[in-house]
């Protein structure tokens, strides 16, 4: 896939101020959008292993071209738990399309009945764009792929931020294969990435486990000193991939007052281990 001709720093700009306002839904059930949107659904899904509870995750958004899926990341104990669930079930919503992480899979597959139904009341002639960090980014790409598959939706882009692995290399080759326009974007330093493992041998389980993250990369880069936080942050993500287009950056922030995160969060992080570091 040539990046240089599909890659769109806008689009990748703009959906991640998008994911970011989902915290805020999820945080203080606020909502900014970019003006031109309006809120078709909020996204509910259960979280959680044995004892699941319904969360907000994310919404769909509409605009006279455009329609926008977006899920949030990690924020509970409960999330926390569907990370940590890395034992794969067979892709629910395609035939022999391989094997995906339980945790995940369950999270999308409870929201899933009420998303489909959400989009099958929009235009399908327009831009449907997929996107989510974290957590997120693998419900996107759980999405995306079942959206292609099963709905009259043709122009379907998903852009992901901070992703980890979602499935094995079967389910990864069929969804390159069904999702054309698909950017995963991340951080170098970013360690949410580089899990679940590519390979978890026996006798973890007794045929072992494998992943295999989907294309395709874009990779950027900023160390904060700071692995499971700042250099994970969408906020952090939304600060440095607005310098590859800052006009765009700028303006979109200021004709959208409130819509753009605040990136203060994104400066190095100064540690200390302890408080004689601290007195000195």
């Amino acid at each position: 896939m040539n990046l240089s001709g599909m890659f769109n720093s806008e689009e990748a700009i703009l959906l991640a101020a998008m994911i970011a306002q989902s915290y805020q839904q999820f945080e203080y059930d606020k909502l900014v959008l970019p003006k031109g949107y309006s809120l078709r659904l909020t996204i509910r899904a259960l979280a959680g292993v044995e004892e699941p509870e319904e969360e907000v995750f994310g919404y769909i958004a509409e605009s006279k071209n455009n329609i926008v899926i977006v899920f949030r990341g990690t924020r509970t104990f409960k999330d926390n738990e569907s990370d940590q669930d890395l034992y794969q079930v067979p892709y629910p919503f395609v035939r022999n399309a391989g094997n995906t992480h339980r945790g995940f899979t369950r999270i999308y597959q409870s929201a899933r009945n009420e998303l489909i139904g959400a989009l099958n009341k929009l235009s399908a002639a327009k831009i449907l764009m997929v996107s989510g960090h974290s957590l997120g980014g693998a419900l996107a790409v759980l999405a995306a792929f079942d959206i292609s598959a099963n709905t009259r939706f043709q122009n379907i882009a998903a852009y992901t931020y901070g992703s980890p692995r979602v499935g094995d290399p079967d389910f990864a080759s069929r969804f390159n294969r069904t999702v054309k326009k698909s950017f995963r974007i991340i951080n170098v330093h970013d360690i949410i990435p580089t899990l679940p493992a590519n390979a978890y041998p026996p006798p973890f389980t007794k045929n072992g486990l494998f992943y295999r993250h989907v294309n395709t990369k874009v990779p950027i880069s900023f160390q904060l000193n700071s692995l499971p936080v700042r250099n994970h942050e969408i906020v952090c993500y939304f600060k440095f991939l607005s310098r590859r287009n800052p006009d765009f950056s700028k303006a979109l922030c200021a004709d959208n007052p409130g819509f753009c995160p605040d990136t203060g969060l994104c400066v190095p992080f100064i540690g200390i281990c302890s408080a004689e570091e601290d007195e000195e």
